[in-house]
C-alpha cells in the first residue's frame, strides 16, 4: 500500500466509522509494513478488534 493509494482510497470513502473501521486499519498496517491482527495473532487473543468489548 503506497501513501498515495491509501490517500485516495480512505479520502473517496463515504463509509461510516463502523464499516469501515477494521478495513482502515488493516490498510494502515499494510502502510506502515506492519502486520495487521490476523497476521500477528491468529487465535486472536492479545491482538484482536474491540477485545475489550468481549471481556
Amino acid at each position: 500500500m503506497t501513501p498515495d493509494r491509501f490517500i485516495n482510497k480512505w479520502r473517496a470513502s463515504t463509509l461510516k466509522e463502523r464499516s469501515a473501521s477494521q478495513s482502515h486499519f488493516i490498510d494502515l498496517c499494510k502502510l506502515l509494513g506492519e502486520e495487521n491482527s490476523t497476521d500477528a495473532d491468529q487465535q486472536g487473543e492479545t491482538y484482536c478488534f474491540e477485545l475489550g468489548a468481549y471481556l
